[in-house]
């Protein structure tokens, strides 16, 4: 009876001292210049708690995401998520500046996130490619429940977009998103990072590719001129 005691004394102080776990497995999906990357969050600890989590994705200025396509899996229940503004999917990385997607869900052992991205062009230069790095992102909860309280153990408290916000589909009220109180959490493993090499215009060719591109569209025109006015005789002499 004394060591069944012990041991369950043991636990409860375990469990107390473990807490909250959370482990992040990130990876990247498909080539070329569209690509998804899938994010699996598994909890431990979680026990009869209640919880929302947020994942907070700081994004280069060479990447962005397509807020129609986004807020069309909204709409399929596909994903959760919040871009705080209105993004220009025409602008090359040299024009554009780094931001930040919010992504919601609910906590559970393991939960499955896929966001969309896409890469912008660069600038010609003398490098083949561009590397482009992504960083993990940051991991915040709202607990409800038994134990909540002796369970977390935040880096912090961070007032960020309530969740309520992914629900928001109209650009123009993007900014009127209501903010909550989230808690910080760190990773239990160590963060991945995400490095995609994307092919850049050769600088050293200008002098070649300006001359023939100007070269071979006078010619398809000058052709494109001569079908219609040998089509238009044609047409012509049936009429007539």
């Amino acid at each position: 009876m004394f060591y069944l005691s012990l041991l369950v004394l043991i636990m409860i102080v375990d469990y107390r001292v473990s807490g909250l776990s959370s482990f992040l497995y990130m990876n990247i999906h498909n080539s070329g210049f569209h690509r998804e990357v899938h994010y699996t969050i598994k909890f431990g600890g979680l026990g009869k708690m209640t919880c929302e989590l947020l994942l907070l994705q700081h994004l280069p200025s060479a990447v962005y995401v397509d807020t129609d396509q986004l807020t069309n899996m909204k709409k399929f229940k596909k994903i959760n998520s919040y871009v705080p503004l209105y993004v220009d999917v025409e602008k090359p990385a040299s024009k554009s500046n780094p931001f930040s997607v919010y992504l919601f869900e609910t906590a559970r052992k393991e939960v499955n996130i896929t966001l969309p991205i896409h890469f912008r062009y660069h600038d010609p230069s003398e490098k083949k490619f561009e590397r482009i790095q992504i960083e993990s992102p940051s991991l915040y909860v709202q607990c409800r429940g038994v134990n909540s309280k002796h369970s977390l153990k935040p880096t912090g408290t961070f007032r960020h977009p309530c969740s309520i916000s992914s629900q928001i589909y109209d650009y123009d009220k993007l900014s009127e998103a209501e903010y909550c109180d989230w808690q910080g959490l760190e990773f239990s493993n160590v963060p991945t990072i995400i490095s995609v090499l994307i092919p850049v215009g050769n600088s050293a060719s200008y002098r070649f590719v300006l001359p023939a591109t100007i070269l071979i569209s006078w010619i398809g025109s000058m052709y494109l001129i001569y079908i219609i006015i040998k089509s238009g005789k044609r047409v012509n002499k049936k009429l007539l």
